[in-house]
């Protein structure tokens, strides 16, 4: 039957959602997707469903947001997904290439636009070509990245989990053996983090090339629902401080001794809401000055087993559910050695591809300079000795 297309929510979800379960790991990006237009955090084109290969009526099948589905000629079930916002690059689940090509195809004809595709690597390269030919739009390569995920098993197998917001080795900390770099502990940013978390957002997008439209509003939301967690390691005083402790007056210690912060923030995590007991690591961000010390390793390893553990809000779901792994997409331009020595298991590689202007051939650029005139030459004079 070919691609089908719907601006219907519910309809692509009784007739894709049993595909993008059955590797949740893999197609997490959509399925989150598909979660915050359900929830209310997109907006969703209000249409009627339509048939195969066709988008819904009216001026949305072209504008909104659209869903789809591959669905084989013996109608055996999905057998890939997309879901376009025009707004951002296609996100789409499958890895066969001939499928992706003949997406770009039902997409042209519906007139969509397209800025950009993320896709596993062999998919994305077949509807960037298919596109190309169609839109005459150059391809720029704009990520690559790997799939990770961390089920609860190889989690246990590390030395399993404890509550967030005690130290490595005490009461409901994290076994200091098991934590990469210096001993520290997890704890979920609150409404006081709010102006460090928005630095470290744009810092971070800055950093890795992603526009991040608000930050605020980014660091709002990751706050309502727990999904911002720091990694703090013990504050170490300075020496003029070090020295109050042999002050004379015991109230001028006191006081410096209490005004001195416990722990002090090195590293943080962005964590996605839960979906089909799947939890995605959006982001993790380490401040220039305190790199190199394993406190990135640390915060993804003592998130990720939060998570599992059911530590942090957010890995809180509704349902009968529960959260079974832990996805991190890292880059895919940096050795795995670290992510795979943390217990994550590669899941697949995708791409994220940009597409620009028309492209066509170079103008000839008019001559408006003249060839040098050539000086006259003869034999040299000969010198006298």
């Amino acid at each position: 039957m070919g691609w089908c297309t719907t601006s219907d929510l519910d309809r692509f979800a009784a007739a894709a959602g049993g595909y993008l379960r059955s590797r949740a790991a893999e197609n997490t990006l959509l399925l989150s997707a598909a979660l915050a237009v359900r929830s209310g955090w997109h907006s969703p084109v209000v249409g009627q469903p339509s048939g195969p290969g066709a988008a819904a009526g009216g001026a949305d099948g072209a504008t909104g947001l659209l869903f789809g589905w591959w669905e084989p000629p013996d109608g055996s079930g999905a057998r890939g997904a997309f879901f376009h916002d025009p707004a951002a690059p296609l996100l789409f689940a499958g890895r066969v290439p001939e499928m992706a090509a003949a997406l770009a195809g039902t997409l042209s004809k519906l007139g969509r636009h397209v800025s950009g595709v993320d896709a596993p690597i062999e998919a994305a390269d077949a509807f960037a070509a298919a596109w190309s030919q169609r839109a005459h739009s150059s391809i720029r390569v704009h990520r690559q990245c790997r799939v990770y995920r961390l089920t609860a098993a190889a989690a246990a197998g590390d030395g399993g989990a404890g509550g967030v917001g005690g130290a490595g080795g005490g009461p409901g900390g994290w076994p200091p053996a098991a934590t990469p770099g210096p001993a520290g502990r997890l704890r979920v940013m609150t409404i006081a983090d709010r102006a460090l978390l928005i630095d470290w957002l744009v810092a971070y997008g800055i950093e890795a090339g992603e526009r991040i439209g608000s930050p605020q509003d980014m660091a709002d939301d990751l706050i309502s629902y727990g999904g911002g967690v720091l990694w703090e390691i013990p504050h170490r005083p300075f020496r003029i401080k070090e020295a109050a402790h042999y002050l004379v007056s015991p109230q001028h210690r006191d006081a410096l001794q209490q005004s001195e912060p416990a722990y002090q923030p090195v590293a943080m995590a962005a964590v996605a809401r839960p979906v089909v007991g799947t939890v995605r690591i959006s982001m993790v961000y380490t401040p220039p000055e305190r790199r190199r010390s394993g406190h990135a390793a640390a915060a993804t390893l003592m998130t990720s087993r939060a998570i599992l553990a059911g530590s942090v809000p957010c890995s809180t779901v509704t349902g009968p559910e529960v959260n079974s792994e832990v996805v991190l997409i890292a880059d895919g331009n940096r050795p795995d050695r670290q992510v795979t020595r943390l217990g994550f298991q590669l899941v697949g590689e995708r791409a994220v591809l940009r597409f620009g202007p028309s492209t066509g051939p170079l103008p000839k650029l008019q001559s408006t300079t003249r060839p040098m005139p050539r000086l006259p030459t003869g034999p040299l004079p000969r010198l006298r000795r």
